[in-house]
């Protein structure tokens, strides 16, 4: 086969062999994108299964928000198309998004008035508690 024959037939066997399950995405997913928000997380809180958290947020200003979100798992063209453009190890199967669309909620000058009201949304009761 060669050199690069052999090269490219090693690294094509490094990779999995079958797509990850939804437990394994939901371990793999855990903590991850936390980076991409706007100011410092203050808090992250995750449904009993862990597909599902609502991330607390603090902005410059000092005020409190948080946003629910949920894992989305790729399907299997968008995981091709993301293991092209990133390389093996940093393509993921899943991203996380915003649950029904909805992105941070109001506004709260503490912490303790916003998980009061994030206690009683309907989400929560269902998900988290």
């Amino acid at each position: 086969m060669g050199f690069l024959g052999d090269l490219f037939s090693a690294k094509r066997s490094k990779e999995p062999q079958h797509a990850p399950s939804w437990e394994e995405i939901v371990e793999i997913m855990y903590d991850l994108q936390l980076d991409v928000f706007p100011g410092e997380v203050v808090r992250v809180i995750y449904s009993a299964d862990k597909s599902k958290r609502y991330v607390v947020l603090k902005d410059k200003n000092s005020y409190f928000s948080y946003r629910l979100e949920t894992v989305y798992k790729l399907d299997e063209a968008e995981y091709k198309q993301a293991k092209r453009v990133f390389p093996h190890n940093k393509a993921l199967p899943a991203i996380w998004e915003p649950l029904g669309g909805t992105t941070e909620k109001s506004l709260f000058e503490n912490e303790e008035e916003l998980l009061k009201e994030l206690k009683a949304e309907p989400e929560y009761k269902r998900y988290f508690e």
